[in-house]
């Protein structure tokens, strides 16, 4: 009863863990998934604001120049393309039809209506999500207006199918998946169509209700329809099934589109075989050692017992053998009465010492079976202890994981992305080379050549637009290097903030903080400015420091290149019954008043051309407003510029 029971308990336990390990990964894929859709979002966006604010696509939609627009969007979706995987690209006019398909210029077919198109022209604003296409498609689509001097002149719509996302997804997580839509948004035909565009197999009759348009794992057909008409896989415990020499168990999550309407299902699976075999081999350990254990106790109790039944024996035929020898002795021996009343009053005695034994036995017994409950109980408290250093050293191993996957991405990108920066330096240099030595040529030909040969080079030379190839290569080149300046400043942004942030809330040393941004930023102030510290006494702040932390590094950064030369930054703290502050003042060139109305907007920036992105600022005012503080600027031109940050002494119901 006592292994039924533990093989019950364990089994339940082990429901649960997975369970919960089911649903734990779930949250944490779900979040990477949304994660890696905001951050394709908000590239897809910032190459939208690209093209809007390039003249020369203002101009040729404002012209409806159709081929020069090609001219201009082709370069860019083979870009896009190739290192986005961007495959979507229209403009569309002021009344929302199609302007131009970009990947498919010949083909003039109205597209499908779709809700990011038509909430773009009724709201007026950006519109993005995940929408289903005629072929079964699923696409993360951008809608942006395009504006020109506060007039729309038109529309631009950037799209990426979901398949480069979830396979950067399995590649983050190491998860196995397998992607179903419904029927029912589907049209067979269009589907089967899509599939062997993306060349996978089309399977419609699989499943009366549904289809698999992905999956990272290779099942065969009876399985797939197996999984996909299992009940238990809406279920918390999920379903499971054999693949191979593999277990698996898979579980279903609804998969959304942009209008919130459920479209199909994400099916997370997970190989529990070692798990399952780990579990299967404790279970017989244990088993194995109880009977073990209880067979020792039996053979134990048996001897024990055994020898107390041979003396009771032994002692009742000495009792049979005294009796009859009395009961002789009666019929001769009369007159020895007396010392048959002794022998009887020594076989009392005897009885009462084996009643003694007999006790003495039982009460040995008791405390064996004491010892034996505390043997027990030792084992399971060790058990437990056991499973709870598990658990400590697979979060240790976890934690360590991430540590080294944001070092090894950092140093990743940071070693290509310089060899690409100092390729495109000497390309630069080479393209003018050229530039001058087209001159030059060109210039002897005008003096010596035959006037019939410099016509007939002229006029190649407009065909071949060689004045405009060198003006776009100069652009391009300019372009790219501001795509590498900002790699290069993404990777020190990850390198400085990714090492000790574990994204919790915490009581934070504001000092602290403001010492270590100083040291990451030293290399930046050392040659620009003398820092003053004018520190005051602070409370701990319920926060999150690895944010502050890039609110301080961002106005320092701007501190100084907004200083020329040789200037001065103040740090200054204090505190008061309510509040704390942390002012930061420069001796730079300061902002005008028209500067000071704007400075928070994304993308505005009053550096020079190529000097920042212009969205430190509007990330510091997020990051102070999810702390539920202010921030107040004070600048004059000439005359340098004061951020006054404050945040709440007790900001923990904030942050909860």
């Amino acid at each position: 009863m006592l292994i039924g029971a533990f093989i019950v308990t364990n089994y339940r336990i082990q429901s649960r863990e997975h369970v919960s390990g089911m649903e734990h990964r779930q949250q944490r894929t779900q979040h990477v998934l949304e994660s890696l859709i905001t951050s394709r979002t908000e590239f897809l966006i910032s190459s939208i604001e690209f093209i809007r604010e390039q003249k020369r696509f203002q101009d040729s939609m404002a012209t409806l120049d159709r081929e020069k627009l090609f001219e201009h969007s082709s370069l860019v979706l083979e870009r896009l393309n190739r290192h986005q995987q961007v495959t979507h690209f229209y403009y569309y006019d002021v009344d929302g039809e199609l302007f131009l398909r970009v990947y498919q210029p010949e083909n003039t077919r109205e597209s499908t209506p779709r809700y990011t198109r038509e909430h773009a022209r009724v709201t007026n604003t950006i519109i993005s999500g995940m929408e289903l296409g005629d072929s079964g498609t699923f696409t993360l689509r951008v809608v942006a207006p395009w504006q020109v001097d506060g007039k729309i002149i038109g529309y631009i719509e950037l799209g990426q199918e979901i398949d480069p996302i979830l396979h950067e997804l399995g590649a983050i997580t190491q998860v196995d998946f397998v992607l179903v839509l419904y029927k029912q948004f589907l049209q067979q035909d269009k589907w089967e169509q899509g599939m062997e565009l993306l060349g996978r197999s089309a399977k419609w009759n699989l499943h009366e209700q549904k289809v698999v348009i992905d999956k990272t794992l290779s099942l065969d057909s009876p399985t797939l329809k197996m999984l996909l008409n299992a009940p238990s896989l809406h279920q918390q415990h999920g379903f499971t099934f054999n693949n191979a020499t593999f277990h698996y168990r898979a579980r279903s999550f609804p998969l959304w589109d942009v209008t919130g309407k459920e479209v199909g299902e994400f099916i997370l699976l997970k190989n529990t075989t070692e798990e399952d075999t780990a579990f299967r081999n404790s279970l017989f350990f244990v088993i194995g050692f109880s009977l073990l254990l209880s067979s020792a106790l039996f053979v134990f109790a048996y001897r024990v017992l055994g020898r107390i039944d041979e003396q009771l024996v032994k002692a009742e035929i000495r009792l049979q053998h005294e009796f009859s020898k009395q009961k002789d002795m009666n019929q001769q021996l009369q007159q020895e009465v007396e010392e048959r009343q002794r022998a009887e009053s020594g076989i009392r005695i005897l009885n009462e010492t084996l009643e003694t034994k007999v006790q003495e036995r039982t009460q040995a017994l008791d405390l064996l079976n004491q010892d034996l409950e505390r043997s027990r109980n030792e084992l399971d408290t060790a058990y437990r202890n056991l499973q709870a250093q598990q658990a400590t050293i697979l979060q240790q191993d976890k934690m360590a994981c991430i540590g080294q996957l944001a070092a090894g991405v950092a140093h990743d990108i940071n070693s290509p992305n310089g060899f690409v920066s100092g390729n495109l330096e000497i390309l630069r240099e080479h393209i003018q080379k050229m530039a001058h030595y087209s001159a030059a040529q060109s210039e002897i030909i005008r003096h010596y050549a035959p006037a019939e040969r410099q016509h007939s080079l002229q006029q190649q030379h407009e065909q071949m637009k060689i004045t405009e190839i060198y003006q776009d290569a100069a652009e391009l080149i300019t372009e790219s290097l501001e795509g590498t300046a900002q790699i290069n400043r993404t990777v020190v942004n990850l390198k400085g903030f990714s090492r000790s942030d574990d994204g919790a809330a915490r009581y934070t040393d504001i000092h602290n903080c403001l010492e270590s941004t100083l040291a990451i930023v030293a290399n930046e102030l050392r040659y620009k400015a003398e820092i003053i510290r004018e520190y005051g006494e602070l409370p701990l702040l319920y926060c999150y420091p690895q944010q502050l932390n890039q609110v301080f590094m961002n106005l320092l950064i701007n501190a100084s290149q907004a200083i020329q030369e040789w200037g001065t930054i103040w740090i200054r703290t204090w505190a008061d019954d309510s509040k704390l502050y942390i002012e930061i003042e420069d001796t730079g060139s300061g902002m005008i008043p028209e500067q000071l109305t704007h400075i928070f907007e994304p993308f505005y920036t009053t550096k020079p051309v190529g000097v920042g992105t212009g969205l430190g600022l509007s990330i510091v005012q997020e990051i102070i407003t999810r702390h539920h503080g202010t921030i107040q600027v004070k600048s004059k031109a000439g005359s340098g510029t004061t951020f006054t940050l404050s945040f709440a002494r007790h900001n923990e119901d904030n942050l909860l």
